[in-house]
């Protein structure tokens, strides 16, 4: 199937050539959606309720697949979603009691994720199915997703949404990675290791931004001191279902609270060595 081989911004390209490829590819997509969230659920609608109650978001490997072209995506392995603290024994309880996953770890952030953000990490299991429920302190679930390794994991599935907040890199199997992860020394060999998986599966990730081509400093989006959010027009967002509208960008409920955030690291001349501060807020 041809498309199969398009990552979504080539098809979110297709769908505006015509009405017919318009329902097509959007059709193409739920059904993406759909096939990737019933490997770990059996009530899909149920799931996606929960999310848009919860303001939770997935992460990871699923969101990863669903970004890029299906015939050259990443295996599922497992399914990661992110819930804010308040909500942790609600998506406990729906993954125990109506999915009938048994919990078979809970730790700390210091033993399983390198992100100030993360509190606790549970892992679930039913059969071969994996899910972690990964809990945050901070007013976003998606605020952990920004510390992690590097950009090919910045991207996230909401009740309605897939965002991608590197698409360029992601649909190119380039990452960067993210500068506190040694300006802050968060390095270690979890952190190393996770580099590594993406590097043998064909990610070209590396720490020097120029190897991922050129850029106007702090004008790009791909320059890592430049202030993003969540909500600016070089994400990728492709929505399920639209509910409301920002100026005459889409939005829907749950993506409401804009999270900006700046990778930060050395400046971006060569030999130069200021150093400007990485940061993420929750803005209302």
């Amino acid at each position: 199937m041809i498309l199969d081989e398009l990552s979504v911004p080539d098809l979110a390209s297709l769908a505006k050539t015509r009405t017919e490829n318009d329902k097509g590819v959007k059709d193409y997509m739920h059904k993406r959606r759909e096939d990737i969230l019933g490997v770990f659920v059996k009530d899909i609608g149920q799931f996606l309720t929960l999310l848009d109650r919860t303001g939770s978001v997935i992460s990871g490997s699923s969101a990863l697949h669903l970004v890029q072209a299906k015939a050259t995506a990443v295996h599922l392995r497992d399914m990661d979603v992110y819930a804010t603290i308040e909500f942790e024994n609600i998506k406990m309880d729906h993954f125990k009691t109506t999915e009938g996953y048994k919990v078979m770890k809970k730790s700390s952030r210091k033993n399983e994720y390198d992100s100030s953000a993360v509190t606790k990490v549970y892992k679930l299991e039913k059969g071969e199915k994996k899910v972690d429920i990964i809990s945050t302190d901070r007013a976003s679930a998606i605020v952990p997703i920004l510390q992690y390794h590097s950009t090919v994991v910045m991207n996230y599935i909401t009740a309605h949404s897939l965002v991608s907040l590197y698409p360029q890199w992601t649909t190119e199997k380039k990452s960067l990675v993210n500068p506190r992860l040694y300006l802050e020394d968060c390095t270690n060999i979890r952190s190393v290791m996770a580099l590594m998986k993406y590097v043998r599966r064909g990610f070209h990730v590396t720490t020097e931004l120029f190897q991922l081509g050129t850029h106007d400093c702090q004008q790009s989006a791909y320059c890592p001191h430049a202030t993003r959010n969540t909500l600016d027009r070089d994400t990728l967002r492709w929505i399920f279902r639209p509910v409301n509208t920002l100026g005459d960008i889409p939005v829907t409920c749950d993506d409401m609270a804009v999270v900006m955030w700046c990778l930060g690291g050395k400046e971006c001349k060569e030999d130069g060595d200021e150093v400007s501060s990485a940061f993420v807020t929750v803005g209302g």
